[in-house]
């Protein structure tokens, strides 16, 4: 109960009066030990995945840059991606080599430019600073990204906003002290106005950020809605780990509505679970109302990502058969996509269907493969 207790923010914890001190803890143990016997609220039979009726297509396959294990793409309305490799692979060098810019006007051998990350510097020309560690991307709601940086030369992890043209660094904002922990790793951030979500599967926690107050709080960490529970399975087969036993592990995906309302948060083999940001954001919230918002949405496979799209509707790259897989707010489970590739696949992006395109349906995803991206029309 000490380890749950710790994981709530520090508002949630008991005034320091003796007498009431004593009945208040008396009640909040006996309650967070209902809490960890009982599972978050979830439905008591889950549809297995269909495969759907029309299916989505892949409508154009783009070569990628070799010799990097591409994990997110990001289009811009100005015809160009924005390309995110896996910046703990050895050889990578510099976090700025992990950035690229492609032109997505060509199906084979497009044109592929470093995307350089670079600081205004006193009024004087920018400069640019080598010591980046990206994580993932997300869109801002002005045509500009974020980057999660993960702190190289353990610097601190911070978030950054940039136009993804020039590559000039808009605003910065460091995780506080607070925010994060020694064993911390990010993995994951989704932002909407004044309010950033982070997935830290090394500190097994969800950490929320306010831009505006620049005051970081963790929840849930360690707890088991935070935890993986099942080892990885990647094209039919389990992932050992460094000590020969099966890998699991945790809590490494995001997915925020557009509205900023609902939350979605998943270790690589699931579940998915539900939680309202509301509860997150006021501070008059209860331990025992913020875990009775939770709700475990869905089980799913070992997956490399998730995306949402205006309507709710959650994307999913199932790694371990080869899959695209989707799951609506009606809760209907549905198999898009099957193709043996899909067990390499890194990140999905939804975005919406543009004209010129040949999608008329729900739009579009975005999903590296190896060394090529592929553009899935959705039905």
């Amino acid at each position: 109960m000490v380890a749950f207790s710790r994981s709530l923010p520090s508002r949630f914890l008991p005034p320091r009066h003796p007498l009431r001190f004593r009945f208040r803890a008396i009640s909040a143990v006996a309650s967070l030990a209902l809490l960890a016997h009982a599972a978050p609220a979830r439905a008591s039979h889950e549809r297995p995945w269909v495969a759907d009726t029309e299916g989505a297509r892949v409508v154009a396959t783009i070569d990628l840059p070799e010799a990097r294990r591409w994990k997110q793409a990001l289009p811009l309305k100005n015809n160009r991606i924005v390309l995110l490799c896996d910046a703990t692979e050895q050889g990578v060098g510099s976090g700025n080599n992990c950035l690229m810019r492609l032109s997505a006007d060509q199906t084979s051998k497009p044109v592929a430019s470093p995307l350089t990350i670079v600081w205004p510097e006193g009024g004087t020309e920018p400069h640019v600073n080598t010591s980046l560690l990206p994580v993932a991307l997300a869109y801002g709601t002005d045509g500009t990204l974020w980057l999660l940086d993960g702190g190289a030369d353990k610097a601190a992890p911070r978030l950054i906003r940039f136009d993804p043209t020039s590559g000039r660094v808009l605003q910065t904002q460091e995780i506080p002290a607070e925010g994060y922990t020694p064993q911390s790793r990010f993995t994951a951030f989704a932002v909407h106005g004044d309010m950033a979500y982070l997935a830290d599967e090394g500190g097994i926690a969800l950490t929320v950020l306010d831009l505006r107050r620049h005051a970081a709080t963790r929840f849930f960490a360690g707890y088991p809605t935070s935890r993986g529970h099942v080892p990885l399975t990647i094209d039919g087969h389990s992932v050992p780990g460094k000590d020969g036993h099966p890998l699991t592990r945790d809590l490494a995906y995001l997915a925020l509505e557009t509205n900023g309302q609902w939350l979605y948060e998943l270790a690589p083999t699931g579940p998915i679970y539900r939680l309202s940001a509301d509860l997150l954001n006021d501070p008059s919230v209860t331990p025992s109302e913020l875990m009775e918002g939770v709700t475990q949405w869905r089980g799913t496979p070992t997956v490399s990502g998730i995306t949402i799209d205006d309507k709710a509707t959650l994307y999913l790259t199932d790694i371990s058969a080869g899959r695209v897989l989707s799951f609506d707010t009606a809760r209907h489970p549905h198999i898009l996509l099957s193709s043996h590739e899909l067990v390499g696949a890194g990140m999905p992006q939804w975005v919406p269907g543009e004209a010129g395109h040949s999608t008329t349906g729900a739009g579009e995803l975005y999903i590296p493969v190896g060394s090529r991206l592929l553009r899935i029309a959705l039905p």
